[in-house]
């Protein structure tokens, strides 16, 4: 019989955009600030897809001319139940209308999880190197 591992949940952690092109952390959504939470490698990966995400969706409405209402993203991630040891979904929540128009904002967001570089890297094969020169 092989090794199941405990369901564990990670997160959530929060990003939130105000339109003024920085970005704010959260692991509580009342805290915001502008260092992301590192309490944990995962806080830290959970903070890269929900920034990435963020910025994805800025750079897709500026594209289109589009001007976003403030947002947040939330995500969480949840841990696979065999080995190896690592994240076996993420889920990513955007809170806010994003603009006027729910059909568009849609579109946006669609098209902001294709440009995502973080969220499309966490099924890109890893490899490892030991430098013992230095």
């Amino acid at each position: 019989m092989g090794i199941r591992i405990k369901p564990k949940s990670f997160g959530p952690i929060y990003v939130r955009s105000n339109g003024d092109g920085a970005l704010l952390y959260a692991d509580r959504p009342e805290d915001f600030n502008a260092v992301p939470p590192h309490a944990t490698p995962v806080d830290l990966l959970l903070a890269s897809v929900g920034a990435c995400i963020a910025k994805s969706l800025e750079i897709v409405a500026e594209q289109r001319g589009q001007t976003l209402f403030p947002f947040s993203v939330e995500v969480t991630g949840k841990k696979a139940t065999d080995l190896p040891n690592r994240l076996g979904s993420a889920d990513i929540r955007v809170v806010g209308k994003l603009t006027d128009d729910a059909e568009l904002s849609v579109e946006l967001l669609r098209q902001a999880k294709s440009i995502c570089t973080i969220s499309n890297t966490l099924n890109c094969p890893i490899s490892l190197d030991l430098d013992r020169e230095r």
